[in-house]
């Protein structure tokens, strides 16, 4: 069964612009062509798990590439900064932020963990697509603070509520997931 079109080769189909969009922060985008092929990649990747094709912890070390290559080096034009971030960009100027061997260092933090029960419950491409998008919900923390989220995720708490439980305050009020998430 195939994505596409009757006479329309796979290779069309993935060239043609989406009308689908994504939301980021709140505010509405167009679905990128770039958006729509990790979404195409996760829906192939996670149908192979679950055809009993590929291994679970593999699909998700690919799909968790995936999201993470697409934030790397980019901390600082992230527009959500927990206080101590910005604070580290206020102390040190935006040229100077330490690098990975700081604690002040900035990462990219992932609001949303990427799990096996995705793979199982995001069987379309339309899911896939609404899944890449939460799952690339970031927000620019410090090393620091990265330990202690890190630290809370091992434990099980993961979403918006690892921030409060690791002790991380945010400099914006409108915040990507809402209040009651």
């Amino acid at each position: 069964m195939s994505p596409c079109h009757v006479g329309e080769s796979a290779n069309e189909r993935l060239r043609t612009p989406s009308t689908l969009s994504v939301v980021s922060g709140r505010k509405m985008s167009p679905l990128s062509d770039r958006d729509r092929r990790a979404a195409q990649v996760a829906h192939v990747v996670a149908r192979a798990v679950r055809d009993g094709e590929l291994v679970a912890a593999d699909a998700l070390r690919i799909l968790k590439h995936e999201l993470r290559r697409r934030n790397t080096n980019q901390a600082q034009k992230i527009a959500i900064r927990s206080t101590e971030a910005q604070r580290v960009i206020d102390a040190y100027g935006a040229a100077n932020v330490p690098k990975n061997a700081s604690l002040d260092a900035l990462h990219a933090d992932h609001v949303y963990s990427l799990t096996e029960d995705e793979l199982y419950r995001n069987d379309t491409l339309e899911l896939w697509i609404d899944a890449m998008r939460r799952l690339r919900t970031v927000v620019c923390v410090t090393a620091k603070e990265n330990y202690r989220l890190e630290k809370c995720e091992r434990g099980g708490v993961t979403g918006p509520r690892k921030y409060a439980e690791a002790g991380v305050t945010f400099m914006a009020h409108d915040l990507p997931w809402g209040e009651n998430q």
